[in-house]
């Protein structure tokens, strides 16, 4: 592989990282099971209650048998009203009371069964808002990605009522017409052990159908979901692109995006096709079971086994079990069609998090940061980030990251920050490794401000506040001053409290900057990391910029990944990156520059690159446009 492909942009390769993506983004082909198996185990991870699961079960059940007990009378009852004599002890009065009694008890338990199960799932829908949230919570930064935000998103919002729907309206059906079905099955025992037979052997032709159809389904998913994202990616890159794509004037013609369309409607017509089939065993199923049931009924029938008026009750049963099996095997393939979302509100509730300790740490060297032989790649196979990288960075110290793109500058402020944990060697922050501090331990110590700056949709002095709870008025101002804010207030229409839409689209890319270094101001963490955070800057406001940094240095450790001249050579020291994921160089400006192919002091060899950086920076520091 060359060079140029192995040196993509940080970002993007972090966006493949190695920490896992939901799985449900990515198909599952599990074999084909019966849905209330593993369904129900993840449904008592989702609710806040899931001890109430067992009793609305329950009363499904018994709801169902309730049901099936009154079908099962049926063949009595009639064959008593047909002969005029007691069938199983009881004529035709004893039969209607009977009925009237299960009438009334089958209205108070589907009664109390929507009760349970909409219950059920309402804790589900007022749960899983939280659980999502304290899961997401404790999730690495590098966990967060855009396709995870994406499906995040729609899982708890407009997929959400679809989850809810499972249980009250899919599980607590399903388990009672279970129950009413097999009661049938007993009373046809106890009728005629031929038809009993006959609906016995019903039961595993419809289990075996419909595992036939879940998978199928599963199989027709597994052909069109990769489509689907890869589809609804390109959507997004159309929309985020359009200035790029007018420039060229290529809007009206996206090459990828009309791929795109074309592979999900094939692949969307493929799947179709495999749903359909699974549909037309499940017909086809309930098809036969009835014309084998009616014409073993007439058989009996005419060959005087059975009475005719018992022999069309029975029929009239028999189709009622093969609808009550048809409405199983539809119930359980909606069951199938929601997996998916399951699935992937399944894989954030098991997510692992980084292993932290149950207490903070003991930090023996506050404000300091130090990397010990690190080795880090973003994904496993590929060829690693950084390679053996060692460098530390004093307490109130501002230490400048320099090199080539993808040498692993972000990489590094990444992971100081524990977006990652390393393959191997140690991250220490505050003279103790990362992974022996809390998650919150570590987040106090750091402010960062990174090249994407995201804003809340709030005002622009809440915007600043978020930096530090409880801050007063007059702090907020004051960090708002040294960053170049308080200029951008005096500019908007509402001043301090123009709400700057979501992500910040108010404010351009700059001064989104600007308020996040006001934010990292305003915490006073004793580490400041700096991505880039003067490259959206204009000169003027760049004055800003600089003397938030000076400021910043005075009482806070400051590491800075910088391209511009004025910011290197105020360092106190410069680290000096290679493209092959290295540390080429350390030491001060004037020290870099002043020997080429020697060592320095800590047995670096100084190759050039620093010298050749650096006078293209000044090179095209001159650069202007002439008339």
């Amino acid at each position: 592989m060359s060079r140029s492909e192995n040196s993509r942009s940080e970002n993007s390769r972090s966006e493949n990282s190695r920490s896992e993506m939901p799985p449900s983004d990515k198909v599952r082909s599990g074999r084909a099971s019966l849905p209330l198996l593993d369904i129900v185990p993840r449904m008592r991870r989702m609710v806040s209650r899931p001890e109430a699961m067992r009793p609305a079960l329950a009363v499904a059940a018994v709801s169902g048998l309730t049901e099936g007990l009154a079908l099962a009378a049926m063949l009595p009852a009639i064959s008593s009203l047909s002969s005029g004599e007691p069938v199983w002890g009881m004529r035709v009065g004893g039969w209607l009371t009977v009925f009237a009694v299960l009438a009334s008890a089958s209205f108070g338990l589907n009664y109390l069964q929507s009760r349970k199960t909409y219950a059920v799932a309402l804790d589900f829908l007022h749960s899983i808002h939280r659980l999502v949230g304290d899961q997401v919570s404790k999730q690495p930064l590098g966990w967060f990605g855009r396709p995870i935000a994406g499906r995040l998103s729609r899982m708890v919002s407009t997929e959400l009522m679809s989850a809810g729907e499972i249980f009250a309206h899919m599980i607590g059906p399903l388990v009672a017409r279970t129950a009413s079905g097999l009661v049938v099955v007993v009373a046809a025992w106890f009728w005629d052990p031929l038809l009993g037979l006959i609906l016995t052997v019903a039961v595993p032709v419809f289990v075996v159908i419909t595992l036939a159809a879940t998978a199928l389904m599963r199989r027709g998913r597994a052909v069109h979901e990769p489509e689907e994202v890869i589809l609804s990616n390109r959507i997004v890159e159309y929309a985020q692109c359009q200035g790029a794509l007018r420039s060229c004037g290529r809007s009206d013609d996206f090459p990828p995006l009309t791929d795109a369309l074309d592979r999900t409607r094939s692949a969307k017509m493929r799947a179709h096709w495999v749903e359909t089939v699974g549909m037309m065993l499940s017909g086809m199923a309930t098809q036969g079971v009835v014309v084998v049931l009616i014409v073993v009924t007439g058989s009996l029938a005419v060959s005087g086994t059975l009475e005719p008026i018992p022999a069309l009750a029975f029929i009239g049963l028999a189709l009622r079990f093969t609808s009550i099996l048809s409405a199983i095997t539809e119930s359980a393939m909606a069951l199938e069609s929601r997996r998916p979302l399951l699935d992937a509100l399944d894989d954030v509730l098991t997510a692992e998090a980084l292993p932290e300790p149950a207490t903070p740490a003991e930090l023996t060297a506050p404000g300091t940061i130090e990397l010990e032989n690190v080795t880090f790649g973003y994904a496993e196979g590929t060829e690693p980030v950084l390679k053996g990288v060692s460098l530390s960075v004093p307490s109130r110290s501002m230490v400048a990251l320099v090199g080539p793109s993808g040498s692993g500058k972000t990489t590094i402020a990444r992971l100081i920050s524990r977006f990652h944990d390393v393959d191997s060697g140690t991250v220490k922050v505050g003279g103790v490794p990362v992974t022996e501090q809390t998650g919150e331990q570590l987040m106090a110590q750091l402010s960062m401000v990174f090249q994407d700056v995201y804003l809340f949709d709030d005002t622009l002095a809440a915007n600043i506040a978020i930096g530090r709870a409880g801050a007063t008025e007059g702090e907020i101002r004051a960090a708002a001053d040294l960053a170049g804010v308080s200029e951008i207030a005096r500019r908007l229409p509402d001043g301090w409290d123009t709400r700057v839409g979501e992500g910040g689209r108010a404010l351009s890319g700059g001064e989104r900057q600007r308020v996040a270094i006001a934010r990292a101001l305003l915490k006073q963490a004793p580490i400041v990391l700096f991505d880039e955070a003067t490259s959206a800057l204009d000169v003027e406001n760049e004055a800003n910029i600089v003397a938030a940094i000076e400021k910043l240095r005075e009482q806070a450790t400051v590491l800075i990944i910088a391209h511009r001249l004025d910011t290197i050579v105020a360092a106190d020291r410069i680290i000096a990156l290679d493209d092959r994921g290295g540390v080429e160089a350390q030491g001060t400006h004037e020290e870099l520059l002043s020997t080429v192919g020697a060592d320095d002091a800590a047995g670096a060899s100084r190759s050039g690159t620093y010298r050749r950086f650096w006078e293209r920076l000044r090179s095209a520091q001159g650069w202007q446009l002439t008339g």
